[in-house]
């Protein structure tokens, strides 16, 4: 250590040194700024920050290890052999080019350790190709130990470098220009230490080395400018990044905006829809009963005419009554969706039998069965849930319903098991199935599969949407499993807060708004 601070004191001009130092440290900063900067940018950005950085880190470490070259004092004229001087500058700026892209564009396990062992060695490489272009007027000694031990501070450094610059916390950023500034420096004495000549008396063309001192401030001005260049484009591009990033979110903000403000509106539609819908539908009621009520209020039979006037008015009035009903389901469809939307709607946990719930299903959905000659099955293990039961119902109603309407299939299994997790209920059938690029679509609102125009049942599309929305409301989630022509199976997975178990940490919670996820 003593002969490395010797070197330094005795056989450099300090100022120089420090000039050197400055310029490491400044060459480093940028280099991480600009490391960090590329990492946060699109694949298709980031190469050309990555190539940025690689020149300023190679700018850099050339022109600290020059000026400091051109601070040596060797007590003997000198020279440099320009061909091996500018092969020393490439080394350095490819070096760094190959550390940094193989540190974040490659896939391989330790990428970053690797990408910075081969800039540590790149700094060597550049280190000793320059001494090799030193010319001295005399005889030149090295010391193997001080020689190795430069290049191992070199890699040891500039793997670190970048394994501080890969780190997720803001201070990797100054991590790394630390380690990179150290590894420079530190490999730049130490293989100084390592050199030593002997003067002869020969005639030649050498320069003595105080000659220097003004090229040195001529590469580090130089230095300064190309280094300055690249934080100044890095401060553009970050400052219209983060100017995008202000638009980006404003509009966010406008969508969410415009978004509650539809909620809101399709809320208070439904509202006022509903109401006179309900009249209609007292009407429809009148007008089917029109042909006993007019019996009974004379007394006898009505006449023929009367009859098939009778018989077409309760005709009517169950065709306006089933058109209304669905018309009405529909309104309580985007009520309900909008209600979810807006964090309006509760859930009301309960404790209950999930094969009770299955059964209940089943009968709901037995009459429809009976006609369209669907069979209905239900296997569930002893399962005791604790969620909001109703909401748990309109779940598997709506997935029943739309394997009644949609799947065209002869068996429906309704099946529950536990889980490692909690349990799920699993809503199985053997109809038509579901393509595999539509399994995310279906689960967005206002979506079906069959084109407007073209869909052979009705409905809002907001089945599955409200199924996703209260499955998430429970911890839980829905899935799909379906291919085109092999059936479907839906499953609703709940946590194990569901199950009865939870049930004293659960009551203790708030009710929970539920709002939609996409």
């Amino acid at each position: 250590m003593m002969t490395i601070v010797t070197c330094i004191t005795a056989f450099h001009d300090m100022s120089l040194v420090a000039l050197a130092a400055i310029l490491c440290g400044f060459g480093s900063w940028v280099t991480s700024r600009l490391y960090r900067h590329a990492r946060n940018r699109s694949h298709r950005h980031a190469i050309s920050w990555y190539l940025l950085t690689a020149l300023t880190a190679g700018v850099s470490i050339w022109c600290t290890h020059f000026v400091a070259m051109l601070g040596f004092r060797p007590n003997v004229p000198v020279s440099f052999d320009l061909g091996l001087t500018l092969v020393s500058f490439a080394i350095a700026v490819l070096g760094s080019a190959i550390g940094v892209l193989v540190s974040t564009i490659s896939t391989i396990r330790f990428a970053p350790l690797l990408g910075g062992a081969i800039l540590g060695l790149a700094i060597a490489g550049m280190h000793y190709a320059g001494m090799i272009a030193y010319r001295v007027q005399g005889v030149i000694f090295w010391d193997q130990t001080y020689l190795i031990a430069s290049i191992v501070l070199a890699v040891v450094f500039g793997a670190a470098a970048l394994v501080f610059g890969n780190r997720s916390k803001a201070a990797g950023e100054y991590q790394m220009s630390i380690a990179l500034a150290i590894g420079i420096i530190s490999l730049h004495f130490t293989g100084m230490a390592a050199f030593s000549v002997s003067p002869l008396d020969i005639s030649g063309d050498f320069i003595n080395p105080e000659a220097f001192k003004v090229l040195a401030l001529a590469i580090t001005g130089t230095a300064i400018v190309i280094v300055m260049g690249a934080l100044f484009s890095y401060t553009i591009e970050n400052r219209t990044w983060m100017e995008n990033i202000q638009e980006l979110t404003e509009a966010r903000n406008a969508a969410e905006s415009a978004s509650r403000a539809k909620s809101e509106f399709l809320g208070i539609l439904s509202h006022e829809l509903r109401t006179p819908l309900t009249i209609v539908l007292g009407y429809a009621s009148i007008l089917g009963r029109l042909k006993d009520m007019n019996a009974a209020k004379t007394g006898q039979a009505a006449i023929e005419s009367d009859s098939r006037i009778g018989d077409q008015a309760e005709l009517y009035g169950h065709k306006i009554t089933v058109a209304a009903n669905h018309l009405l389901g529909m309104i309580n469809e985007i009520l309900d969706y909008t209600s979810m939307e807006l964090g309006e709607a509760t859930l009301d946990r309960t404790a209950f039998p999930v094969r009770g719930l299955l059964e209940d299903v089943k009968a709901q959905f037995a009459p429809m069965a009976v006609e369209k000659g669907v069979t209905i099955s239900v296997e569930c293990e002893e399962v005791m849930a604790f969620a909001d039961r109703t909401r748990c119902l309109q779940i598997l109603s709506n997935l029943v319903g739309n394997a009644f309407k949609f799947a065209q299939s002869s068996d429906i299994t309704l099946r529950a098991r536990l889980t490692a997790t909690g349990f799920n209920i699993e809503v199985e059938d053997n109809g038509c199935g579901i393509p595999e690029e539509s399994h995310n679509v279906i689960f967005n609102a206002f979506q079906q599969l069959e084109a407007t125009h073209n869909r052979s049942e009705g409905g809002a599309g907001l089945g599955l949407a409200i199924c996703k929305t209260l499955a998430i409301a429970h911890g839980g989630g829905v899935t799909v499993q379906s291919a085109a022509g092999a059936g479907t199976t839906f499953t609703v997975a709940m946590p194990t807060s569901a199950l009865q178990a939870a049930e004293e940490a659960v009551a203790a919670r708030p009710r929970s708004g539920l709002r939609l996820v996409s």
